[in-house]
């Protein structure tokens, strides 16, 4: 189904090329002069029966071996000091004709030599073996032996998805040469349906790295290690009643039937693209965010009559959409991420409709939920700070601590018990029309409901007992109270909050904030008073 749709190579006119090194075979292929084709005639029957498709490995491996390679480089390979193959005037792109892996080997070995110190070791192999010393920016000649060649992987290639190192496209040179051959001969075997009718000697088969890749990647290559996402497509879909093979399989024939205008043509490029963000190097702002939510819990407890939670609560507030949250960003748990990966664009427009990375992370969190650590973290420092408040206030001169008037304990409690009349208020009218309490789909507005009301109540409550009986010290037991009470509502992940009505939601978040303050009023009044 999609090698009816795509194909690993288009023809065009041969440019830029030495005529005089290279010869062009009937099937579009490249061969050096003097060497016969192993090619067989492009509609013999007898060559076309016993063909094999390549796998979706082997197809990713072939265009691994195009990939970003440095066209003009010159490298020559040699066997027992002898030269058996060289890039020299070679066509742009082209697909070398060979008949067995022993003769891919060399070819690709000097495809991996043509391109960045990063995605192969034997670059470096050949910059040391080659007759004068060679800058980054040369175009050679790299002299390399098949002998100076490891048995260990030689590349690794990422295609832009930015994956982790132990994730990218690696393979040994024998698994690169397999793969060539065999993608190489399926070529031959396609060349008299896909050629151009009036193919000659003058027309090219061309590498096209984009379809290749896509054909690897709708034939399976990233199931066992990494992730495929189809969206965007039309109508609407489900996956109710239907097994993953059926689910994925109806939405790939979709996606097929979208971009068969551009498959097989050189406009394939006007629909993919590889761009994102690297995920990796998001973790300086992590540090640098928890770093500074610690420095502003600890002073806001030393600084000012604040309890624990409301000073966390503050630091949040303070970092909203800065260091911390730009590493969630990064990360994909907002709607502008730029995911990093290989994108496909629905046809005549700028939508994503599929993406792919070697990398098994989900499209829009990752493995970290910063909220977490900058909670734990902020509350650390908020406890520490009320630890040694004393001792930080008098070694950096601040003023003597006074104490809250009264008042503002009562004032506090009285807008805390306010605001959950306010909130049943409005449940109970809502719900005499709707009628929808007990259904489901309310199942987290119950919860959060009854946790915030009947804790709002029982902290007030406690609030004027330990005012009363001058119990102050004991204001840390409101503080936890709203701590334990908030987690239902997702109060440990800091912008994390179940679904819900959204009125209800900010009207239950400013009554924690009173309940918060409720706590920083009693520890903050005169406990003889």
């Amino acid at each position: 189904m999609v090698l009816k749709t795509m194909h690993c190579v288009f023809y065009q006119e041969a440019q830029h090329y030495d005529k005089t090194l290279w010869n062009i075979t009937p099937a579009g292929l490249v061969v050096p002069v003097g060497i016969n084709s192993s090619t067989a005639s492009p509609g013999s029957k007898e060559h076309s029966e016993d063909i094999n498709i390549p796998s979706c490995r082997e197809f990713l491996l072939f265009a691994a071996i195009d990939y970003h390679v440095f066209r003009n480089w010159h490298v020559n390979v040699y066997s027992k000091k002898k030269l058996v193959f060289s890039t020299k005037g070679m066509p742009p792109s082209s697909v070398i004709d060979v008949g067995s892996m022993e003769e891919a080997l060399p070819v690709v070995i000097a495809q991996m030599v043509r391109r960045p110190h990063s995605q192969s070791i034997l670059r470096g192999i050949a910059s040391l073996n080659s007759p004068e010393r060679i800058d980054s920016d040369s175009s050679g000649p790299y002299n390399i032996s098949i002998e100076d060649v490891p048995d260990t992987p030689v590349c690794s290639i990422d295609f832009h998805s930015y994956a982790p190192e132990g994730y990218k496209v690696s393979a040994t040179i024998q698994e690169l040469a397999v793969a060539y051959h065999k993608v190489v001969q399926y070529i031959k075997h396609r060349a008299p349906d896909f050629a151009h009718p009036s193919l000659h000697h003058h027309e090219v088969a061309e590498i096209d790295v984009g379809q290749t890749l896509w054909i690897a990647i709708f034939g399976g290559v990233l199931f066992d290690r990494g992730r495929l996402t189809i969206q965007n497509l039309p109508g609407r879909w489900a996956i109710k009643d239907s097994d993953p093979d059926h689910a994925y399989l109806g939405r790939l024939e979709v996606v097929l039937r979208l971009i068969e205008p551009y498959g097989m043509t050189s406009t394939f490029t006007e629909i993919i693209k590889s761009n994102g963000i690297s995920r990796r190097s998001t973790y300086a702002f992590l540090l640098a965010g928890v770093f500074a939510q610690a420095i502003a819990c600890y002073f806001l407890t030393v600084g000012t009559s604040a309890g624990v939670w409301t000073s966390v609560a503050l630091a949040n507030s303070l970092f909203i959409g800065r260091l911390t949250d730009l590493h969630s960003l990064f990360w994909g748990k907002t709607l502008d991420t730029l995911q990093p990966g290989m994108k496909m664009c629905v046809p005549g427009s700028t939508k994503i409709l599929a993406i792919a990375t070697f990398d098994r992370t989900t499209p829009r969190e990752g493995g970290l939920r910063p909220g977490l650590l900058l909670n734990l973290v902020g509350a650390t420092a908020s406890l520490l700070g009320a630890i040694f408040q004393n001792t930080t206030r008098n070694a950096l001169g601040f003023s003597p601590f006074a104490y809250t008037p009264a008042w503002v304990v009562f004032t506090s409690v009285a807008l805390c018990l306010g605001m959950s009349f306010l909130i049943a208020g409005t449940l109970i009218f809502q719900q005499i029309r709707e009628k929808t309490w007990s259904h489901d789909s309310e199942l987290p507005t119950r919860w959060i409901t009854y946790t915030t009301l009947i804790s709002s109540c029982f902290v007030s409550g406690l609030a004027i007992f330990f005012y009363k009986s001058h119990l102050s010290h004991l204001w840390p037991v409101l503080d936890a109270l709203v701590w334990l009470s908030g987690m239902p509502l997702g109060m440990i992940e800091n912008g994390y909050c179940p679904s819900l009505d959204m009125n209800i939601l900010h009207m239950l978040l400013t009554n924690r904030w009173i309940m918060g303050a409720v706590a920083s009023a009693v520890g903050s009044v005169n406990p003889s008073s």
